[in-house]
């Protein structure tokens, strides 16, 4: 993203990227200044944004034009690295107030806003010291919400930190969970 920011700064776009981590500030910060973004990240240890716009995995993909209407939305995958969510974020860039194909709200489960309600309970007992029991409601969450990728990331995260807050993400060992079933 910074070196497409710096591409196409010029055309008054801005960035802003949005960590969901429940983790902390100093679980974020190091995948910040390893990028040497010149644009806002922000965080949101609650996943508000899921709850509000119903997704359960990100990368996620909001392009909103210069008035604040929202030209083109991806829920999940979004990743400027692959050609076609290039060609997409090209294309806005150079539309001026272009409105693009947007994609159709997800279908979520009845259970997504309690799955939700007990990331966010989890999450501030996570905060105050009460790990046990930030990973209890997590559990019961995913355990609502299967497909929250969310929610199943952050109990991954809290129990295994060397797999998220390295070098790198170790994506091998991810889908070795999810093909076990965990």
């Amino acid at each position: 993203w910074q070196q497409w920011y710096q591409e196409n700064r010029d055309k008054g776009i801005e960035i802003i990227s949005v960590a969901i981590d429940a983790q902390g500030d100093d679980k974020i910060l190091p995948y910040v200044q390893r990028a040497k973004t010149e644009f806002p990240t922000v965080k949101d240890e609650e996943n508000l944004l899921g709850q509000l716009y119903g997704f359960k995995a990100v990368p996620n993909g909001f392009l909103i034009d210069e008035r604040g209407v929202l030209q083109y939305k991806k829920l999940g995958g979004f990743d400027i690295r692959r050609n076609e969510f290039l060609a997409v974020v090209d294309q806005w860039a150079d539309a001026t107030g272009q409105l693009l194909s947007d994609a159709t709200d997800p279908d979520l489960s009845p259970d997504h806003a309690k799955a939700h309600e007990l990331f966010r309970q989890g999450t501030a007992l996570q905060k105050q010291g009460q790990h046990a029991e930030a990973m209890a409601l997590w559990r019961q969450g995913a355990e609502l919400e299967p497909d929250n990728w969310i929610i199943r990331k952050q109990i991954w995260a809290a129990e295994h930190p060397d797999k998220f807050y390295g070098a790198e993400v170790d994506f091998d060992w991810q889908k070795e969970q999810v093909s076990r079933g965990l």
